[in-house]
Order: structure tokens, then C-alpha cells, then sequence
């Protein structure tokens, strides 16, 4: 059975894969503003960008953003297969130029779960 992949302008038939959501496409900024706010990763993800380490109580919300990325095509965010959580590969420098976007910054903060 065929499927058919449908991604900013482009066509791709067969299984969906997955793709580095750090790659800068139209849609990325905004992808990661539902992805975060709808988790509620942002306080935690913010901890990991700054090398600060997280405990395994602050996993539930990681695995929330990387089942969302999923859902919406893309790569996880977060490496949870260690001890403590960390930023998947790539995921820091994307999530640095991301906090300071203006796509980021325009959010209404109210929105973003509370863990």
C-alpha cells in the first residue's frame, strides 16, 4: 500500500519519513512554537541549552515534544534513551536561534502549559 507525503510544496509518495526539524523551512519556527507550547518543554529545554542537568522527573514533558515532532513528521527533539535527558543531536544551536526568534518572542506566553 502507497502512501503520499505532502510537505511545503513538495510530493513524495511511500512511508512518511522523518525529518530534522532544524532544518530551516517556512514553517519551522512555527512547528516548534506548537510543539513546545503544547508540551510544555520550555522551561526544561531552556535548562538543557544552558548545560544544566535535568532529572528524570522532567522527562514526561520531553517525551510529549518528541511524540508531537513525530506526529508532525519530525526527528525528536530530545535524547531520552540515556540516564538524564539531553538535546537530540543538532537541537541546540536550533533551539537557541529559535528562543530568540521573533516567532517565539510574539507568542502569547499564557498559552505554553505548565508542568
Amino acid at each position: 500500500m502507497a502512501s503520499t507525503e505532502y510537505r511545503a510544496g513538495e510530493t513524495t509518495y511511500g512511508p512518511l519519513q522523518l525529518k530534522s526539524i532544524w532544518i530551516n523551512h517556512g514553517l519551522r519556527d512555527f512547528e516548534l512554537v506548537v510543539i513546545i507550547q503544547a508540551s510544555g518543554c520550555e522551561l526544561i529545554a531552556e535548562r538543557l541549552i544552558q548545560g544544566e542537568s535535568v532529572s528524570g522527573t522532567d522527562e514526561p514533558p520531553l517525551e510529549v515534544a518528541n511524540y508531537i515532532a513525530k506526529q508532525k513528521g519530525y526527528l525528536p527533539l530530545f535524547d531520552l534513551s540515556g540516564q538524564e535527558p539531553d538535546l537530540a543531536g543538532g537541537a541546540e544551536a536550533g533551539l537557541r536561534d529559535f528562543f530568540s526568534s521573533d516567532e517565539w518572542n510574539s507568542r502569547d506566553p499564557r498559552k505554553t502549559r505548565r508542568i
